[in-house]
């Protein structure tokens, strides 16, 4: 799973050997057990990480324990488009399942871009993205209702994971537990729980095993739009 997203991107640029007298771009594989931090916010890094394979989640801690998910990190993803600019990581980073992430000299990933336009391209593309997920995500919390929120998610998360091929059938492993849902959409787990089962009951969607499987992806988007 090394080469989802940008991380198949830079490998096909070519970057297991340095351009210059750097050491190489790409520097090492590490792994987390599932439920265990990643990254600690204000982590010094002089490196650039990107998801390899499995997923997890952006998260800021308020004082008091509670937390706000800012966002999924799925296979291929970069951990935060700041680390680009930055030598930290701004949020604590934790897997929900077990994590393998690649890091990448920041010095010598900055020398790719420039001399590669098609990294420089995946990279624009990917802060845009990012850019775009966080907006949807103040929609939410301001505006739309909390079957909206879900409904807005599991479309998302679908059509992401739908660009590395692992939608099959309209269905793909949902590892998320209902506290995850409901720390990104500013709800809370019960009724979370409680529009899943309507959306189950609906035959909008099949959620089981962990696996979620879009029975009418139509209404969903309608839903969102009401």
């Amino acid at each position: 799973m090394r080469g989802l997203g940008l991380c198949r991107i830079l490998i096909d640029a070519g970057i297991e050997a340095p351009l210059s007298n750097r050491p190489p771009v790409a520097q090492f594989e590490r792994n987390a057990a599932a439920r265990r931090r990643v990254f600690r916010a204000k982590e010094q890094s002089g490196s650039v990480p990107v998801i390899c394979d499995g997923w997890a989640t952006v998260v800021e801690y308020l004082p008091s324990g509670r937390r706000q998910i800012l966002s999924f990190l799925l296979p291929g993803d970069l951990v935060s488009t700041n680390i680009l600019f930055e030598n930290r990581i701004c949020h604590d980073v934790e897997a929900v399942t077990a994590v393998c992430h690649r890091t990448f000299d920041r010095a010598g990933l900055w020398e790719t871009v420039v001399a590669r336009p098609e990294v420089l391209e995946s990279f624009v593309k990917n802060c845009v993205a990012e850019k775009h997920r966080h907006d949807e995500l103040i929609l939410d919390l301001g505006r739309r209702k909390a079957k909206q929120r879900i409904a807005r998610l599991i479309l998302e998360l679908t059509s992401r994971l739908a660009v590395h091929r692992a939608v099959r059938s309209q269905t793909f492993n949902f590892p998320l537990r209902q506290t995850h849902v409901a720390d990104a959409l500013g709800l809370t787990a019960p009724y979370v729980n409680q529009v899943l089962k309507a959306f189950r009951k609906r035959r909008l969607i099949k959620l089981e095993k962990r696996s979620l499987t879009i029975l009418d992806g139509a209404k969903l988007h309608r839903m969102i739009d009401e």
